[in-house]
């Protein structure tokens, strides 16, 4: 199965949501990590009830996370984090724990100490970087899952999106479409603030996960960029998507 396959619900369930219709009901107890946040992302998203079934662990688990007043859960290979807008003590301390933990398994599995530790540091500032981006009072949510020979992360927040935070930024030149601002943002890395020194969040991301054959998607507004590896070097995919508020970062690592 290829990367873009694991996203193939994600993506049907956007392309139907743009479709008049009753409620949408997505059985997502096969789709991938990235790809069942994303759902859960649309679920946020759409003026329309989308229900999204998993009986996965990694499903119940993000489940109870999400009904209760924990800010992290973890149940063997997988877990999951609720960072609360603008962050507090506790915020950070069970960023902390989360990021730590998934240095724990990945190095658990064999990962290299070096490798699993640089990972462990992205997820985290991919998820404390969300108080700064994504906008004013905009919760945060983060989930891993260490498997057999791969590992998901993935950062998620239902804030103003790459494109508004663009908008917004005091640059004379703002992109055009959600296409584009991604482009800025993942493979160009313009920082919205316009200092050539700052936006470099995904270069340390990409350069982390190159290392271990990793993969990495960004959601955000109607767009998709995905980053595989192909004879050891980067391909960039920017593809046009549904709408979903804010934005989704999922990372697939395999070794």
């Amino acid at each position: 199965m290829t990367f873009q396959q694991r996203f193939a619900q994600s993506d049907d369930a956007a392309q139907m949501m743009t479709r008049a219709g009753e409620a949408l009901r997505v059985d997502a107890s096969g789709a991938s990590l990235g790809a069942l946040v994303e759902l859960l992302m649309l679920r946020r998203t759409a003026d329309r009830r989308i229900a999204v079934a998993d009986s996965t662990p990694r499903g119940r688990l993000l489940r109870r996370l999400l009904a209760s007043s924990r800010l992290f859960v973890s149940e063997g290979p997988c877990g999951v984090i609720h960072r609360p807008a603008g962050g507090n003590a506790a915020a950070d301390a069970a960023s902390n724990d989360f990021a730590k933990t998934f240095q724990t398994q990945l190095a658990a599995v064999g990962v290299q100490a070096t490798a699993a530790g640089r990972l462990s540091a992205a997820l985290h500032e991919l998820l404390t970087n969300i108080d700064e981006h994504a906008g004013d009072a905009v919760d945060g949510l983060g989930a891993f899952e260490v498997l057999d020979r791969e590992a998901w992360m993935v950062v998620a927040d239902s804030g103003r999106g790459v494109r508004a935070g663009y908008a917004e930024s005091p640059l004379p030149v703002k992109p055009a479409t959600a296409e584009e601002a991604l482009t800025w943002a993942v493979i160009e890395n313009r920082s919205r603030t316009g200092d050539p020194h700052r936006g470099l969040g995904f270069r340390s991301v990409i350069q982390s996960v190159r290392s271990l054959d990793g993969c990495v998607r960004v959601r955000s507004d109607s767009a998709s960029l995905e980053l595989v590896q192909v004879a050891d070097q980067p391909r960039f995919l920017v593809r046009e998507q549904g709408h979903l508020r804010g934005f989704v970062v999922s990372v697939l690592l395999r070794w």
